[in-house]
């Protein structure tokens, strides 16, 4: 079974209370792979590390006072605004029109419903655990969407853990499971409507020991999380913000809507000062739909590289903008400068984009087949020549395709790229980002040092030997 990235980072995040400046490891054991994560909590903010097998690491910020999460990979951070009073997802811009500069072709369209319904019981037992008065608390989540939802969730949580409260300065409320909710692909254009049910909010408390039963598409997962070390401490709050120099995609304004007051300000003191505003300013109107496609000037010498949003055809549902913000942060540990690319298809709606954002290459990657490990794995008649997978393991398998601007014909085509990973299928799929990289910044390289032509062999000589 796959669990999409951004809902195991909300399935971590789910605890309604929290200390101030509390420092606390814990480890996650998924169908018996482990990754040590650390939650940084500091008054109504907390910081969420995870590490998925030594790659792909991530940083989640939720900001229960600025009302959005901040998800770090690498050089990039993808702003999420919370809803307000309308609990829906975030509706996605449609990007062909913004990049030809026209408003939107048509209206934002109100998908479907996603319900969430919860239940949560206290067994009455109590156990002391790092000097708390932890509680035992089993509680239940279902999510189902409506035939016309934009994003497909049918999933059964079923939690059974013990939290302590460590006081009320946390606090999101129901935002971990909106967050679970939205966490899908979604068509342009379209939003959903969250209605939640039930008379079981999150439980009250910080999970020191829990274990998660998903069941999702008929398949079973377990997730279980336990507190390895929680230490009181004083914590800088820069820690909470989006670091210095991060490249922010901010969703509030691809959705054309005004973000959330201050979401444009990543610096501490800029966060403190929107923090003790009284009543936040009125929303600013929209910037015009061609500034939003608009990028920096390229710098001399550096290359960049445009990429197209994944195409996921792997029938999994992954989580196709955390990967992307991935893909383009491993182009960078090549050098090479990822700007993403919001046409899709035509062909040359795409390579029209690409020069307009003064692109020299630019990528499609399309993921095709996503194994879960002890499965069989990826047929080895499927896999690129001489590359073995380890059938223990989570495996995937992506095409890439490459293109020069300006050239018709690509450099690369459909190639396939085969890897895999101890724990979750989608760290498979970033492990074959890895690869991606490596091999187009190798044509590239190949490109600007072109190997000269082999010289023919010389004619050979016929000597006519003199009649005698």
């Amino acid at each position: 079974m796959r669990i999409p990235r951004l809902s195991l980072v909300a399935v971590l995040c789910i605890s309604t209370l929290a200390s101030a400046d509390l420092k606390i490891k814990t480890r996650t054991t998924v169908m018996g792979h482990t990754s040590d994560n650390t939650v940084y909590i500091k008054g109504p903010r907390q910081r969420t590390e995870i590490s998925f097998g030594g790659r792909g690491s991530s940083a989640s910020i939720m900001q229960c006072d600025q009302k959005r999460m901040i998800t770090v990979m690498g050089d990039r951070c993808m702003v999420m605004p919370f809803g307000k009073e309308d609990i829906s997802c975030p509706a996605m811009p449609n990007m062909r029109d913004m990049l030809r500069g026209k408003a939107a072709s048509a209206p934002a369209r109100a998908g479907g419903v996603v319900t969430i319904t919860r239940t949560s019981t206290d067994t009455g037992e109590r156990q002391d655990m790092f000097g708390y008065k932890a509680r035992h608390i089993k509680s239940t989540m279902i999510m189902e969407s409506s035939p016309d939802a934009c994003n497909q969730s049918h999933m059964r949580m079923e939690v059974d853990g013990w939290y302590a409260e460590l006081s009320t300065a946390f606090s999101c409320g129901d935002e971990s499971y909106r967050a679970m909710a939205c966490g899908g692909q979604a068509e342009a254009g379209c939003h959903d409507r969250i209605v939640m049910k039930g008379g079981g909010a999150a439980p009250q408390g910080y999970p020191l020991k829990q274990t998660m039963t998903v069941t999702t598409n008929g398949n079973t997962s377990t997730i279980t999380t336990e507190v390895l070390e929680l230490t009181n401490t004083t914590l800088e709050a820069s820690l909470f913000d989006a670091p210095p120099g991060c490249k922010s995609m901010d969703m509030s304004e691809m959705m054309g809507s005004a973000p959330p007051a201050a979401s444009r300000e990543t610096t501490p003191a800029a966060s403190a000062a929107t923090t003790n505003t009284a009543a936040p300013a009125p929303p600013a109107a929209p910037a015009p739909a061609a500034a939003a496609a608009t990028v920096a000037p390229k710098t001399g010498g550096v290359v960049r590289v445009g990429v197209v949003k994944i195409n996921d055809k792997s029938g999994q549902s992954l989580p196709t903008n955390n990967l992307r913000l991935n893909l383009m942060s491993e182009f960078g540990r090549q050098q090479l400068e990822a700007i993403p690319l919001e046409a899709e298809s035509p062909q040359q709606d795409v390579a029209s984009e690409a020069q307009a954002k003064q692109c020299d290459y630019f990528v499609y990657t399309v993921p095709t087949v996503v194994k879960d490990a002890g499965t069989g794995g990826i047929p080895p008649a499927s896999l690129p020549k001489g590359v073995a997978l380890d059938p223990a393991k989570y495996q995937a398998l992506t095409l890439i395709t490459l293109y020069k601007v300006g050239t018709p014909s690509p450099e690369l085509k459909d190639l396939p790229l085969a890897a895999d990973a101890n724990a979750l299928a989608v760290n498979a799929v970033m492990e074959t980002f890895v690869k991606e990289a490596d091999t187009v910044a190798k044509q590239i390289a190949d490109d600007a040092h072109p190997k000269p032509a082999a010289k023919s062999p010389p004619p050979k000589r016929t000597t006519t030997k003199p009649k005698q």
